[in-house]
C-alpha cells in the first residue's frame, strides 16, 4: 500500500508497506501521545477521580493531607489525622517538616503538628516511625511524593497503571491496594550510567533510564541532545523523536536507538577483493556520512555502519574486479616515497566510481556518503604476498634509481646555485665599485663648487669693501672739506684784531701739537720772520683762502 500521510508531533516520518505511519487525518496530536504512550506528564482522569487521591495543586504536602482527611471523614471512612493534641513536653517529638506515623487496626494515623504527642496506656495506636514531609512515603496504604521542576514521579495506582507526574505531586490512601512511588527521578540528569554511546566513535547519543516494577519496565525516560533523534517502535509504527526530554509510559512502545544527524567518521579494513587476476586486495578506507532519514535506516538496520559494510564491500568488488593488481603496487602508501603520477588518476578513478555505487545504495537506507577515501592497500595470499615482494624490490630499485637520480639532480643543482652565487657576489662588487666612483665624483663636484662659491662670496665681499671704503673717504672729504670751510668762513668773519691774533697763536699752537715728540724748535734765523709776521702771513693766508672759496 501507498505511504501514509505522516502526523509527526516530534519529527519528520516516513512509512513503508511493513512500516505504516498513523495518518494525520485520524488522529489528533493527544490521540497519537496517547496511542504511543509519550510525553504524558499529567495525571490521567481516572487517577483524579479516585476518592482518596488529592493532587498537589499550588498547595503545599499538608493541605493536600488535611484535604485528603476530609474526603475520608465524608465517606464516613476512618480518619487520617490524629486527634492527639501536640504537647510541650514528653512524649514523641514530631518537628516542623515531619510527620508522626501511628498505626491503628493496620491503618495510619498522622500527627502532622510539631510538638510532643503522648501515648501513654493506649493500646489501640503504636508508633511507626517519623517521616520528611518533603520525601516519598509510603506507609500502611498512605501514600505520598513531591518534585520539584525538573523532578517527575513515577507511580503506579492501585489498579497497576503507571503514570508520571512533573514539577508536583500528591497524597493518597488505598483501601484496596495502594499507590506506589517507583521512582523519583532527575528528567535533566538521567545518569552517566544511562548514557548510550555510538559503538565505533564512543560519541554521546543520549540517556536512556527505564523504570521497573518488579522485573517489568513500566517506564522509559529519554534524553536526547541537540542534532540527535531517536526513534520508537509500537508494533509496525514507528516515531522520531527530536532533542529534548520524553518518556514512554505505553508498554506497548519500545524503544529502538538514539541517532545523530551529524557526520561521522569511521575508518574501516574491507573483506579482500580480487583482482582481474585472482590476487585477493584488502583496503583501508575511510569513510564519512550522515543519516539524513532516521526512520528509514530503522526499518533496515539498527546502526548505520551496519548499514553501510555491506554497499561498501559491494562497491570495492564492483571496482576491484575490473582492476590488475599492478595498479595497486604503483606505490606502497598513497603520497609515498615515490612520485608515480598514475596513482592519482588510479585513485581519484577509484574514489569516484566507488562512492558512485555507495551513494546509491545508502541512500536506500536514509544514509548520505559525504566520501570514500582509500588510505592504503595489502595484498593478500601465498600469490599476493609473493607479488608483494616482487613489487617491493621493484620498488626499491626505482627508490635506489630515484635517490640517485635525485642526488645527481641535487649536485647539479648545487653547482648552477654556486655559479649564481659567483655571479651575484661579482656584480656585486662591480655595483659597489661603481658606486664608490660615483661617490667620489660627487664628492669632487661638491667640494669644487664649495671651493668656486666661497671664491665668488670672497671677491664680491672684497668688491663691497673697497666700495664702502671709498664711499668713507668720499664722505670723509666732503666732511674735511666742510670743516675746513667753516673754519676759514669763521676766521675770515673775526673783526677784531687782537682776536684774530689769539686766534692764529691758537692754530700756531695746535700745529706744534701735531708735529712728533722729537721735534727741535730753533728760533729761526735771517730768514725767519718774526711773530707778528708769521701772524699777518697766517691771517693773511685765512682770507685769501675765505676769498677763494666766496669767488
Amino acid at each position: 500500500m501507498p505511504a501514509a500521510d505522516v502526523y509527526p508531533p516530534h519529527g519528520i516520518n516516513s512509512g513503508n508497506d511493513n512500516f505504516p505511519i498513523a495518518d494525520k487525518g485520524k488522529l489528533t496530536e493527544k490521540a497519537y501521545h496517547e496511542k504511543f504512550g509519550l510525553d504524558n506528564w499529567t495525571i490521567p482522569d481516572s487517577v483524579k477521580q479516585h476518592p482518596y487521591f488529592v493532587e498537589l495543586s499550588g498547595n503545599s504536602m499538608v493541605s493536600a493531607i488535611q484535604e485528603l482527611d476530609k474526603r475520608m471523614r465524608a465517606r464516613h471512612d476512618y480518619h487520617l489525622i490524629s486527634h492527639k493534641r501536640a504537647h510541650s513536653l514528653f512524649g514523641r517529638q514530631v518537628e516542623a517538616g515531619e510527620l508522626g506515623i501511628y498505626a491503628y487496626k493496620g491503618r495510619p494515623v498522622l500527627c502532622i503538628n510539631p510538638g510532643f504527642y503522648w501515648n501513654y496506656l493506649n493500646f489501640t495506636h503504636s508508633f511507626v516511625k517519623h517521616a520528611d514531609i518533603t520525601e516519598p512515603i509510603d506507609c500502611l496504604g498512605f501514600t505520598s511524593a513531591q518534585v520539584g521542576q525538573s523532578g517527575a514521579l513515577v507511580v503506579e495506582d492501585p489498579e497497576n497503571r503507571t503514570f508520571v507526574i512533573r514539577n508536583g505531586g500528591f497524597a493518597a490512601f488505598g483501601t484496596h491496594g495502594r499507590f506506589r512511588v517507583l521512582a523519583s527521578v532527575d528528567t535533566l540528569n538521567l545518569g552517566d550510567d544511562c548514557a548510550v554511546f555510538e559503538p565505533e566513535s564512543r560519541r554521546l547519543l543520549g540517556h536512556r533510564k527505564e523504570i521497573r516494577s518488579g522485573n517489568v519496565v513500566v517506564a522509559t525516560f529519554l534524553n536526547v541532545p541537540a542534532n540527535n533523534v531517536a526513534i520508537v517502535q509500537q508494533g509496525n509504527d514507528l516515531l522520531l523523536l527530536e532533542a529534548g526530554q520524553h518518556v514512554i509510559t505505553n508498554p506497548k512502545t519500545t524503544f529502538r536507538r538514539f541517532y545523530s544527524l551529524g557526520e561521522r567518521q569511521v575508518q574501516v579494513h574491507t573483506k579482500p577483493a580480487y583482482t582481474v587476476e585472482g590476487v585477493p586486495v584488502i583496503l583501508h578506507v575511510n569513510l564519512r556520512y550522515r543519516v539524513a532519514d532516521p526512520l528509514l535506516l530503522t526499518r533496515n538496520y539498527d546502526d548505520p555502519f551496519q548499514a553501510l559494510a555491506n554497499p561498501a564491500q559491494t562497491a570495492v568488488n564492483s571496482v576491484v574486479s575490473r582492476l590488475s593488481y599492478q595498479q595497486f603496487m604503483r606505490a606502497k602508501k598513497m603520497g609515498g616515497d615515490v612520485p608515480d603520477v598514475d596513482v592519482v588518476p588510479w585513485v581519484e578513478a577509484f574514489k569516484s566510481e566507488c562512492l558512485r555505487e555507495l551513494m546509491d545504495q545508502a541512500t536506500t537506507y536514509g544514509i548520505v556518503v559525504e566520501s570514500f577515501d582509500v588510505l592504503d592497500r595489502n595484498l593478500e595470499g601465498d600469490l599476493g604476498k609473493d607479488l608483494e615482494k616482487q613489487a617491493e624490490q621493484v620498488l626499491q630499485n626505482q627508490i635506489k634509481a630515484t635517490q640517485l637520480e635525485l642526488s645527481n639532480h641535487i649536485a647539479i643543482e648545487t653547482q648552477k646555485g654556486q655559479l649564481e652565487i659567483t655571479k651575484v657576489k661579482n656584480e656585486q662588487t662591480k655595483s659597489e665599485a661603481d658606486a664608490q666612483v660615483y661617490a667620489r665624483n660627487k664628492q669632487a663636484d661638491s667640494q669644487f663648487y664649495e671651493s668656486m662659491k666661497k671664491a665668488e662670496a670672497a671677491a664680491k665681499a672684497s668688491e663691497f669693501e673697497a666700495v664702502q671704503q671709498a664711499k668713507n673717504i668720499v664722505m670723509l672729504a666732503d666732511a674735511k672739506k666742510r670743516e675746513i670751510e667753516m673754519l676759514s668762513n669763521a676766521y675770515d668773519n673775526i673783526q677784531n684784531e687782537h682776536a684774530k691774533r689769539i686766534q692764529l697763536e691758537e692754530i700756531e699752537v695746535q700745529k706744534r701739537k701735531a708735529l712728533p715728540a722729537q721735534t727741535i724748535y730753533f728760533a729761526g734765523g735771517e730768514g725767519m720772520m718774526n711773530g707778528s709776521q708769521a701772524v699777518a702771513e697766517g691771517y693773511g693766508f685765512g682770507v685769501g683762502r675765505s676769498l677763494a672759496a666766496k669767488a
